[in-house]
Parts: C-alpha cells; sequence; structure tokens
C-alpha cells in the first residue's frame, strides 16, 4: 500500500512539472520584442537608489534587471499613486536631451511615477508587451529634455527587469520627395 502511494505521488509530481513546463514550451521560438523594445532581453544589472541622489542611471533602450528595496526605504522625491506596505521600489534617473515619448516597460506589476523638479508627470497611455516578450507592463510619458526621476513602487518581488525607450526609436523618417 506504501508503495503505491509514492508511485501515485511520483506521477502526480511528473504530471503538475509537465504542466508547468508547458509555457516555456509555448514562447519557446518566439520573436523578439518589437521595436522600440528588440533589446528587451539584453542584460544589464543595477541596484534601485533609496534617494534620488543614489538612484540608478537608465539609458534609453537599455534594459537592467533591477534590485528593489523594501518600500520603507525608498525616499520618493513625490508620493507615489500607489503604495503597498510590505512591497518593493526604487528610483531610477533618466535624462533626455530632446523632449520624447518614453515608455517605461516593467517585467512585473508595479507602479511607474516620473518626477521632474517635484512635477509628477501623467501618463498618456498604458500597455503592456507581445505575448511569450516578458514585457508585463508599460507606461508612456511625454517628456520635456532634462533629468527624470522615475519611482517604481508596489512591486511584489525584489527583483524587475526594466526599460526606458523612446517610441520613435529606430523608426524611419519619413521620406522627402524632392520637387524640380
Amino acid at each position: 500500500m506504501r508503495r503505491i502511494a509514492c508511485l501515485l505521488a511520483l506521477c502526480a509530481a511528473s504530471i503538475a512539472s509537465m504542466g508547468a513546463a508547458k509555457p516555456a514550451d509555448i514562447c519557446k521560438g518566439a520573436p523578439s520584442p518589437e521595436e522600440p523594445w528588440t533589446s528587451w532581453r539584453q542584460s544589464g544589472n543595477a541596484i534601485a537608489g533609496g534617494e534620488s541622489g543614489s538612484a540608478a542611471r537608465l539609458i534609453l533602450g537599455k534594459p537592467v534587471v533591477a534590485t528593489l528595496r523594501p518600500v520603507s526605504q525608498v525616499q520618493f522625491a513625490m508620493k507615489p499613486a500607489k503604495v503597498q506596505p510590505k512591497s518593493h521600489g526604487g528610483l531610477f534617473t533618466l535624462a533626455l536631451k530632446d523632449s520624447a515619448r518614453v515608455g517605461v516597460a516593467l517585467s512585473a506589476p508595479a507602479w511607474v511615477d516620473v518626477v521632474t523638479d517635484r512635477n509628477m508627470h501623467a501618463s498618456v497611455e498604458h500597455g503592456h508587451g507581445s505575448e511569450c516578450s516578458g514585457i508585463r507592463k508599460i507606461v508612456w510619458f511625454d517628456l520635456p529634455p532634462g533629468v527624470h526621476l522615475i519611482q517604481i513602487s508596489g512591486a511584489s518581488t525584489r527583483e524587475i527587469r526594466i526599460m526606458a525607450a523612446d517610441a520613435n526609436a529606430n523608426r524611419l523618417a519619413p521620406h522627402v520627395r524632392d520637387e524640380d
């Protein structure tokens, strides 16, 4: 009887592991994310800042896997729209030479705010990456030139992939025809 119970437990574990492997099989061979997210799967690492002076730097088009902090250890420049106790967060800077529509993509659920000169920017659009891309959430902002503080809050995990991208990155400019 004991052997039968052990065999049943092994069979159940095998079936469960096959079920868990199925989503990975679905995404096997999936295409790379579309522009401006084509570099999403590249890796860099960062430790999110706990105050604006120690904020990690983001570069447009360069994703990082960031280690976040408990939100109780983050001194946000402005109170985030959503703060959950026992969650994680952190601060990042992003410098822009020109005005741009910038998307901030995350691999997991969290809240994204952008602050410039003590002013909170309203998001202009929300979305997500294509299926199997690994992009869980994209929040878009219309930002002026300058240095911006990106605040992440409400993350349930200590690690998150984050990337900022210009909506027009790597897009071909429309061809202007010369008239004779």
